[in-house]
């Protein structure tokens, strides 16, 4: 079984890293952490990165983890990766297990690269990672000093998802999605949907994933007369979010299984043919960013979408310099907002043209500190 770490596990886990520090070059530390250290260290990586481990009969025999591959913001999207396997345990495919989780993990968290350093002569280590889909990218000759003698490092480079010219998400980090759903198909090797920035060719299908989002997830809160006049007053794709790059969507092998955005100006809900003269942006100092409806397919309900939509907006509304979110929550909607620590600060409804009223709450809550970081230097 493939897990994520504790900090129970911190005394097993510097057992199996043990040998690679005091017997052997693989890690360029010169002496192997204490329990307390190593406990530390996962604590200090599962804020933003996965740490995992694979247990055998409740017997941890390896385990993987990621870290920063640089500290500039625009490096933010790759990551460096290591993997460490019980030596009674080898050729049994733990190693590959772990790495194959980890990728899926980072995938789902919007990383897109991954790097892997080994002291070389090391023709297991390389061919295992060359297996996994890594490829070389240089050498950097006697870079480290260790049990008497200069080292070479090979650094190679996997992709972990595809790459485009349009701007990436950020990443999300792991405590934002521990407990998900999501993370835990990643581990179990299930499915798991990619989220990027919706496009204007987009439209025409979230359309249809907005219509049957709202018909059939609105009932029984809203009735089918609430529901209609909705669809065709207020609830659609909002082509200003799309422009600005703040609205995403998630994608399972080419469909389009959940969409939902952020905002930096004024209008807090509806669609396109909701919307009545300019939109002006808002100043982040004194407004808070708007979250604007989330959609999901029905088959996708209760997966973790919305939370894996929340996360993702909430990043780059922090990222922009706001320090607090509002939204207009439907009834359905407000559910999952609580959840995620909006309160309640205004009920009431929306007046659709036909006279129709859809019940709503405005919510806000405070966008917290970005987590921090570490690297743990092999």
């Amino acid at each position: 079984m493939i897990r994520l770490a504790q900090t129970t596990d911190a005394a097993a886990v510097g057992e199996i890293y043990r040998p690679s520090v005091a017997d052997r070059a693989t890690s360029f530390e010169l002496s192997a952490p204490d329990t307390g250290e190593m406990g530390r260290r996962i604590d200090a990586c599962l804020e933003r990165f996965p740490w995992l481990v694979a247990e055998d009969n409740g017997r941890v025999v390896g385990y993987a983890y990621a870290g920063a591959h640089r500290t500039r913001p625009a490096y933010q999207w790759s990551v460096e990766v290591s993997a460490y396997v019980d030596e009674g345990t080898h050729r049994r495919g733990v190693g590959r297990a772990l790495y194959e989780a980890l990728f899926r993990v980072l995938a789902l968290q919007g990383y897109k690269n991954a790097y892997a350093g080994i002291t070389l002569p090391n023709a297991a280590s390389d061919g295992f990672h060359r297996r996994l889909g890594f490829t070389s990218v240089g050498v950097f000759r006697g870079i480290g000093f260790k049990h008497g003698a200069w080292h070479d490092v090979e650094w190679l480079e996997r992709p972990l998802a595809p790459r485009d010219d349009a701007p990436p998400p950020l990443p999300i980090a792991l405590s934002a999605l521990r407990g998900s759903p999501l993370v835990d198909r990643a581990l179990r090797g299930e499915t798991t949907p990619r989220l990027r920035l919706a496009t204007p060719g987009d439209v025409a299908v979230l359309r249809t994933l907005i219509h049957e989002s709202v018909s059939g997830l609105s009932a029984p809160l809203y009735s089918q007369r609430q529901i209609d006049s909705a669809l065709r007053y207020l609830f659609g794709p909002d082509s200003q979010l799309i422009a600005d790059g703040t609205y995403f969507v998630a994608d399972v092998d080419g469909e389009l299984v959940a969409s939902g955005g952020w905002s930096r100006r004024l209008t807090l809900h509806g669609g396109d043919q909701a919307k009545h003269g300019a939109d002006p942006l808002i100043d982040p100092s004194v407004e808070p960013a708007r979250i604007r409806a989330f959609f999901v397919h029905p088959r996708w309900a209760r997966r973790g979408l919305g939370r894996l939509l929340f996360h993702a907006c909430s990043t780059a509304a922090r990222a922009a310099g706001f320090h607090e979110l509002e939204l207009t929550a439907t009834l359905p909607g407000e559910q999952l907002y609580t959840t995620l620590g909006f309160t309640v600060v205004e009920r009431g409804a929306v007046t659709m043209p036909d006279g129709v009223e859809l019940p709503t709450a405005r919510m806000r809550r405070v966008l917290a500190a970005s987590p921090l970081g570490s690297r743990s230097a092999d």
